[in-house]
């Protein structure tokens, strides 16, 4: 049996009231999902549906499209969690903040090279960051955090969202993953890896937990009159999979039995979104659309990175899906296929690695209907192809919101997509970056990406330098430069590092400027104990 999405706002009838007056400053809500995949979703993010959107039933998100403007190009900061969340509640790239790895990973290597120094230890209080929260805090906003929080290493202050300018914290800490399993009652040992969790009812998913904690905070600060940021990050989809009960029976349809577990967490996510929105939309669960913050409430959906598809993914190949809908699909369950067209997943150097699915809607905008906000018209259905950066969210919001940077523009990334929500002129003032100069997933070896890297994209073309695996890879010498043209190999098949060496070695030069500048960490080479290389062409 599914769970609904309305009774969640109907439960907090008591607690919400009307306020006297509209909040003039927005409300602004970040949905961060984790590990969910550009494909994990039947909202199409290629230029046509593929299999993999007709595999997963994600509603909300095709409503959400509906109403707001889906972006086709959108990147996280980082293959992994810890460097992407962080960058987008300090507006820096994880390159230039050196929190450049996922928090309590330690010093890794492969056969070749090993890790550099780097802020192991993750977001810390009255460090060199100025965070997000602080600064809307500091602007009369309530800010919320709400389940996986992963910014600090166990046993320090950063673990702690409460001490990173957020005046609420449920369920965040120094934990990356599900710890003590997806059904309440957790166990006892890991209740202190979930602050304001423990009172769950028996059997219940975490992620529906999750939520119906963050609608109750919603509930108070719509009682208060208080204009909020809700940082609510889901912990779903990240392993070990596990199916969610409400959902589950609807995909025993001849999938591997991981990926019908995979597809029931994505069904729960998306109810989760689906039972917040409904909420701002009728505070009090009385049909009476009057308390309503729909239209002053900015949503952004995003994922921390990109998604599972080397390992816990099914690698069976070729499987017939017959689907409840009656649809038969033919999907190629094998390694490194899951989220195809885009090449590898989670901790590569590849389009699959980081490339990311991205909504951004007023959550009281109507699909089809006139563009609400004159100062920020986002045009419902809207879809827009421009390559965006997580590391854009931090200069956004402040944007949204009317409040001054607070960093100094030397030391900013990112910038404010503001123009390209309402359907302005944009340009992109410099190249997108990637920077991981550690091993993900033990040694991996071949094909896959997932190795010491530092990557740009600068229009069509994007470069990924290899620091290097150690491996007779027959990919030439370590370290080894890629170039690809993503207007027309958007798999990242052919390698035009050979037949264009001039664009390639000015690309380079300009990737290997920006990591002098940002004072990047570069992995150390075993053999010698030094930085590796920065090889020219």
């Amino acid at each position: 049996m599914k769970f609904p999405v309305l009774p969640l706002a109907a439960g907090l009838a008591l607690a919400c009231h009307a306020p006297s007056q509209e909040p003039t400053r927005p409300n602004i809500i970040l949905f961060m999902v984790d590990d969910m995949g550009w494909q994990d979703t039947s909202v199409p993010f290629a230029k046509e549906p593929t299999p993999w959107n007709r595999l997963y039933r994600t509603p909300h998100m095709e409503d959400m499209a509906r109403r707001g403007m889906k972006f086709t190009q959108a990147y996280a900061a980082h293959p992994v969690c810890s460097p992407t969340r962080t960058s987008m509640m300090t507006g820096k790239n994880p390159a230039r903040s050196h929190i450049d790895d996922w928090v309590g990973h330690g010093y890794t290597s492969n056969r070749y090279v090993r890790s550099p120094k780097w802020a192991a230890t993750g977001l810390q209080p009255n460090g060199p960051h100025v965070t997000l929260p602080t600064v809307l805090a500091g602007h009369g906003y309530r800010t919320i955090h709400v389940g996986k929080a992963h910014f600090g290493g166990k046993g320090t202050a950063g673990a702690d969202p409460l001490t990173l300018g957020f005046d609420i914290n449920i369920a965040g800490s120094h934990t990356g993953g599900p710890w003590g399993g997806w059904i309440s009652p957790w166990l006892g040992k890991f209740k202190d890896v979930y602050p304001n969790m423990e009172d769950r009812p028996k059997g219940e998913y975490l992620t529906r937990a999750i939520t119906v904690k963050a609608i109750e905070t919603i509930g108070q600060a719509i009682q208060d009159q208080a204009p909020f940021f809700l940082n609510m990050a889901q912990f779903a989809v990240h392993t070990g999979i596990a199916p969610a009960p409400a959902y589950i029976d609807g995909y025993q349809d001849g999938r591997p039995k991981v990926e019908a577990d995979y597809a029931s967490m994505l069904e729960a996510m998306d109810a989760s979104l689906g039972s917040i929105l409904a909420h701002l939309r009728d505070p009090n669960g009385d049909g009476d659309p009057r308390d309503s913050v729909a239209e002053n409430t900015l949503v952004f959906f995003m994922s921390d990175n990109g998604g599972l598809s080397n390992h816990a993914r099914a690698r069976v190949g070729k499987v017939r899906v017959q689907t409840a809908s009656g649809q038969a699909i033919e999907a190629n369950f094998q390694r490194d296929w899951h989220n195809r067209p885009l090449k590898s997943g989670k901790g590569s150097a590849y389009e699959g690695g980081y490339r990311i699915p991205m909504l951004v809607a007023w959550a009281g905008q109507k699909p089809g209907s006139k563009a609400i906000h004159a100062s920020l018209p986002i045009r419902p259905g809207s879809v827009c192809t421009e390559p965006v950066h997580t590391d854009d969210f931090f200069p956004t919001v402040l944007d949204v919101v009317g409040v001054e940077h607070p960093v100094p523009e030397r030391e900013r990334d990112g910038q404010s997509i503001g123009p390209l929500l309402s359907g302005q002129t944009f340009e992109r003032s410099r190249p997108l970056f990637w920077h991981y100069p550690h091993q993900w997933y033990k040694d991996v070896g071949v094909g896959l990406g997932i190795e010491p890297f530092s990557a740009m994209r600068k229009g069509r073309y994007k470069l990924i330098y290899f620091y290097g695996d150690g491996v007779a890879d027959e990919q030439g010498e370590d370290p080894r430069v890629e170039l690809y043209d993503l207007s027309l190999d958007l798999s990242e098949a052919h390698n035009l590092a050979l037949t264009q060496p001039k664009r390639c070695n000015e690309l380079r030069e300009e990737l290997f400027a920006w990591l002098r500048q940002v004072g990047a960490g570069i992995p150390v080479v075993k053999a010698t104990g030094k930085p590796a290389e920065l090889v020219k062409g």
